[in-house]
């Protein structure tokens, strides 16, 4: 298989296609393990061949700099992260002592040849560690940080052009092992004085950016693992198209805080595939995934339990003018876009591809564990808001070809949902709808008796079901009423119950340990067609951190039957 790196680029479609985010190969075969894929054409992106290994190697027209034990460069702030440029790579060579050095990467690469910022592994495979315990900021890099004086204690790896009007481009950070930026541990300032990182300090930390891949990493332990920032001032402020691919990230979120993730992205386009999301700090109260995203796709990725909740797709909070009209419109003090002497076509026409791909997400080939035990969670998925309702996504979740087993007790919770749709807040009932199909969705008590299983929370959004193995505790007596306060008048609209199985007295569909489908009538070639226009499911995750074709997808669940 060629090694070739990835691009990412918008593919964001006119709002009567299926489009959002896309990633393909960046040409220029500045080798970072992976081979080339095409478009799928139909607006979920493209789908790439299974992942690889990280391959460190400097094969770009610009310049290599070797760090590490017997290289040109033993430090990291040997390194003229100012100067960087397109094809150079920054090889990070193993070492039994972390690296204690911070980075910032304010440079661009280019879409034929990125910036590449890789990992040399060890004799026996370990990662390169970038440690943030006791780590330093260069003091003769005078253009690392802006005046904000926080912003230095917000990252082990930053990702930020101070310029108001630039942003990064074109960057690869790979085969890393970051970890310890949070609030926790302390660092040196660029004054030499010592300070504890910022709450929300994150192992990396995009400020704005295009384009940017993160891949094979181990990040571990940090405020946030991966944290983006879009804000409305402009362009420049804005971070468009991420690639988030391969990595291992676990430990993360603040003790008694429910504000850090273990991925926290705002972003217009984005990719998550072939991930292992572990367990968050033990006493965090955050998320696994939380996203404020125009244009999201969350595919082949393992989510172990352990967080507040798995999947947090929620609103967009401070650049709502770039990702919906109306906002934009009110930016201006405009009514109409017919009647608005203000108004830029460029970046309405950018606005409104970005709202189409706002009111569509993708959730497919995932596998999800969910153990009462060892997790504060209570739902599964959220999508909608979590604080302005009038900025939610009000729109479609696919959730297709997933294998979701929950073991619950009443005595860890009393009711689990497997979805909250929109915000229980707001003044009138959720228009988020859940398109549900292909999937295995398996309940139980982990030791007792089960909670209640509830499909969503109080009067919200429309389940729409096709073909599914779903456990049927949703249905039994007395279950309305204890996952709703008004009862079945408070349930949602749900349609679609006759194509679910009946798996009333059916054998178990997966491994509990494993998660690997058991093979029944019930699951084998039991998959619906795929409705047309959505992106087909044509990999499947493989235990952990690489994928492998799945050409049929003729079985329910994230993974074929052997």
């Amino acid at each position: 298989m060629p090694n070739k790196p990835w691009k990412m680029r918008s593919i964001l479609a006119a709002a009567a296609l299926l489009l959002l985010a896309a990633c393909q190969p960046f040409g220029g075969g500045n080798g970072g393990g992976n081979g080339g894929g095409g478009d799928d054409g139909n607006g979920g992106g493209t789908n790439p061949p299974p992942y690889n290994p990280v391959v460190c190697e400097h094969t770009g027209s610009g310049q290599d700099y070797a760090v590490g034990p017997g290289q040109p460069y033993t430090s990291l702030h040997d390194v003229p992260w100012d100067a960087l440029g397109p094809g150079d790579t920054v090889r990070i060579f193993y070492r039994d002592e972390p690296y204690r050095e911070k980075i910032v990467i304010r440079t661009d690469g280019s879409e034929a040849e990125p910036l590449r910022v890789c990992g040399v592994p060890g004799p026996n495979g370990e990662r390169p560690i970038l440690d943030g315990d006791g780590a330093v900021n260069d003091p003769d890099d005078a253009g690392a940080y802006g005046s904000y004086a926080p912003m230095e204690g917000l990252a082990m790896v930053l990702i930020w052009n101070r310029d108001y009007d630039l942003k990064v481009h074109h960057v690869v950070i790979e085969g890393l092992h970051i970890r310890n930026a949070k609030n926790t541990f302390t660092y040196t300032r660029m004054d030499g004085s010592t300070d504890n990182y910022e709450d929300g300090a994150a192992c990396i930390r995009i400020q704005a950016a295009d384009d940017v891949v993160i891949r094979g990493n181990e990040l571990e332990n940090c405020g946030n693992g991966i944290f983006t920032m879009s804000q409305g001032y402009n362009e420049a402020h804005l971070t468009r198209n991420l690639l988030i691919e391969g990595n291992y990230l676990h430990g993360h979120g603040q003790a008694g805080s429910y504000l850090e993730h273990g991925v926290y992205i705002q972003a217009i386009g984005v990719v998550y595939q072939y991930n292992r999301f572990g367990p968050n700090d033990p006493g965090s109260d955050g998320v696994t995934l939380k996203e404020r995203v125009a244009g999201s796709v969350i595919r082949y990725n393992w989510f172990d339990s352990g967080s507040a909740r798995t999947l947090d797709l929620v609103e967009v909070e401070d650049a709502a003018p770039w990702y919906l009209v109306s906002e934009y419109l009110r930016e201006l003090g405009c009514d109409s876009v017919d009647n608005c002497p203000g108004l830029d076509p460029d970046r309405l026409a950018k606005v409104q591809e970005a709202e189409a791909a706002y009111r569509k997400s993708y959730v497919y080939g995932n596998f999800f564990r969910h153990v009462g035990s060892t997790t504060k969670s209570g739902n599964l998925v959220h999508y909608g808001s979590d604080n302005d309702p009038a900025l939610s996504h009000n729109g479609t979740l696919y959730f297709y070809g997933n294998t979701v087993l929950v073991l619950q007790d009443r005595d860890d919770a009393w009711r689990f949902r497997l979805f909250y749709l929109g915000n229980r807040d707001a003044p009138s009932r959720s228009l988020e709808t859940v398109e549900m199909f292909n999937n295995i969705v398996y309940f139980t008590g982990e030791s007792g008796e089960a909670s209640y299983f509830c499909l969503d929370d109080n009067n919200q959004g429309t389940i729409h079901f096709g073909v599914n193995w779903l456990s049927d505790d949703w249905q039994m007596d007395g279950a309305a009423s204890e996952c709703y306060y008004a009862g079945a008048a408070g349930a949602p609209t749900v349609t679609g119950v006759e194509n679910l199985l009946d798996v009333a007295g059916a054998p178990v569909p997966l491994d509990p340990a494993t998660l690997e489908p058991v093979d029944t009538p019930l699951v084998r070639d039991q998959a619906q067609p795929l409705p047309e226009g959505l992106p087909p499911i044509d990999y499947q995750y493989r235990r952990h951190l690489q994928a492998e074709p799945r050409p049929d997808a003729s079985d329910l669940g994230a993974r074929d039957l052997p």
